[in-house]
């Protein structure tokens, strides 16, 4: 059976000018938007289902697999992100909902929750 649409036979100057710049620009931010879980990203976001609420206190805050500054890390949270947490800290990381762990020194419990 034959093909209804043929495929455009791509030569050099497919790959010229400003429309494949902007649209190779387009795909690459499509797929950055995918990969980092969607335009509504709550992975930073705290619903108080552990009792405890924490926000961020520094610019940048890594978040690990394990409370070790060697190990895996998971996702970066920014300067008042707010996150659930436990009252367990080991090695001075807080651990966080989902077994993720945090420096507890840059986490601030929020007003009215049982972080201590």
């Amino acid at each position: 059976m034959a093909s209804r649409f043929k495929i455009p036979k791509l030569e050099k100057k497919t790959f010229r000018g400003w429309t494949f710049v902007l649209v190779v620009g387009v795909l690459l931010a499509f797929i950055a938007i995918i990969d980092r879980g969607g335009l509504n990203d709550q992975s930073a976001a705290a619903d108080g289902s552990t009792g405890c609420q924490l926000e961020v206190a520094a610019d940048q805050l890594n978040v690990r697999a394990a409370p070790d500054p060697d190990s895996a890390l998971l996702q970066t949270l920014v300067r008042g992100d707010r996150v659930d947490g436990t009252r367990i800290v080991t090695n001075g990381f807080r651990e966080l909902e989902g077994n993720q762990w945090a420096a507890d020194q840059f986490l601030t419990p929020l007003p009215d929750t049982n972080c201590a």
